[in-house]
């Protein structure tokens, strides 16, 4: 594990790293401006692939802060309700977990699948709710059933698309390497 703390940190210091994290932003920020809002606090978005790219390229640091990036600079361009920045806090950590299990390492099924139904439960269902609880002033537990079905609902959907783009990702990625 400090071997791949260190392998991330020295992404900031490489010039293509940098690119990628800046083509890796922007198509965050491009993908969840898509995003469709079931309510005013519940949204069905694919801009998670965006951060496990991120963290699967480039490991903890800089995906952490790339995701703040992401977190500013989609609120700047599409502004839902007031800037709050416990979702920041939530990008960081779903970037953290996803390069726990995919940073420096093969794609696998299981890693995809664990990853991301972590993010699902620890960020998406249990933080970015008392997030929304706060901000809205929502009692906590009327919020979480919403969250919790449509989380377990997408969540295999989200896997295996998760899992098919990362792979085509990780091909990309070795050919280049190659060259």
């Amino acid at each position: 594990m400090p071997n791949r703390i260190k392998a991330s940190l020295s992404e900031l210091s490489n010039l293509s790293s940098i690119i990628m994290c800046g083509v890796l932003v922007a198509l965050y920020v491009v993908i969840d401006s898509f995003s469709i809002y079931i309510t005013p606090q519940n949204k069905l978005a694919i801009s998670f692939i965006a951060l496990a790219l991120l963290s699967y390229r480039l490991g903890f640091i800089p995906a952490a802060l790339a995701s703040v990036a992401c977190d500013v600079i989609g609120f700047l361009i599409k502004p839902m309700g007031p800037y709050f920045p416990g979702f920041a806090l939530s990008k960081v950590i779903t970037v953290i977990i996803f390069a726990y299990f995919l940073y420096m390492r093969p794609v696998k099924l299981w890693r995809v699948a664990l990853s991301k139904a972590l993010v699902n439960i620890l960020v998406n269902i249990s933080l970015n709710t008392l997030w929304i609880s706060v901000l809205y002033g929502k009692a906590y537990k009327v919020i979480l059933l919403g969250q919790i079905t449509k989380n377990l609902i997408l969540l295999p959907v989200e896997i295996i698309l998760l899992w098919l783009v990362l792979k085509g990702f990780e091909q990309v990625l070795m050919r280049l390497q190659r060259r």
